[in-house]
């Protein structure tokens, strides 16, 4: 998957997603300022995308990404049907996005980066479609027997 996916996010261009250090003090002021907004990423598609991108918590992020409130890298609000395994911050390599960058995150035993995972599902759709169609009931034989 290629970066264009943040052109597609309902929160393209909207600044109040990462409020300035200025507008909060603390916790209670950032939940005020960006809970109400959380409604935005529900129909999101990007969640696992945004947070791999953003890396909130290896950046002490404040503001909103993935589905979730940040304040210093920490959840402190999200909406109801975000899962924790978007959390997980896969390792980005050099060869991400490719069969080799897919293939590398399999080896490593780890959960493998969006653009990753839909090269996997790119194998994946492109091996079954490779693959004969095998007749699910054996075929029966027809035979002519001339009489005469």
């Amino acid at each position: 998957m290629s970066r264009d996916w943040a052109l597609r996010a309902p929160c393209r261009g909207r600044n109040e997603f990462t409020p300035s250090e200025d507008d909060f003090t603390g916790q209670r002021d950032l939940k005020r300022l960006c809970s109400p907004l959380l409604a935005v990423c529900g129909p999101c598609p990007f969640h696992a995308v945004c947070i791999a991108t953003v890396k909130p918590a290896q950046a002490f992020f404040d503001g909103i990404a993935g589905g979730r409130l940040w304040c210093n890298g920490t959840v402190i609000d999200a909406l109801e049907d975000v899962l924790d395994d978007e959390l997980a911050e896969p390792k980005l390599r050099a060869a991400c996005g490719t069969e080799a960058g897919a293939k590398a995150h399999a080896r490593a035993g780890e959960h493998p980066c969006p653009s990753c995972a839909q090269v996997m599902r790119e194998i994946g759709a492109r091996r079954r479609s490779a693959k004969p169609n095998k007749p699910t009931q054996p075929q029966q034989m027809e035979l002519d027997f001339l009489t005469g």
